[in-house]
């Protein structure tokens, strides 16, 4: 399943991984084993869409937020566009129960 994990981390710790090549290195170790489909930033935010097939990998995934940004990301499913007709769909069944 994919995910779109964004994530805002504190001033200080951004500027703590600006300083430190000790920690952008960390960063980029942890990207590789993330393996994204996709990346984008802002001055502030950044935003990612990568794959997790279990809560395990989506943990490990999503670890370097907790430790080195010291942030809660904001973890969602992401939903293609062919998949999107369906999720309508299935919550249109759904709403019908309540």
């Amino acid at each position: 399943m994919k995910f779109l994990v964004e994530f805002n981390p504190t001033v200080e710790a951004k500027n703590e991984f600006e300083k430190s090549p000790e920690l952008q290195k960390k960063v980029m170790e942890a990207l590789e084993r993330m393996k994204p489909l996709a990346g984008w930033f802002t001055l502030r935010r950044g935003f990612f869409i990568f794959e997790a097939n279990s809560v395990e990998e989506l943990t490990r995934k999503t670890a370097v937020f907790f430790f080195i940004f010291k942030t809660d990301p904001v973890i969602s499913p992401a939903i293609s566009m062919e998949e999107f007709g369906k999720v309508v769909g299935y919550l249109g069944e759904e709403a019908k129960r309540y």
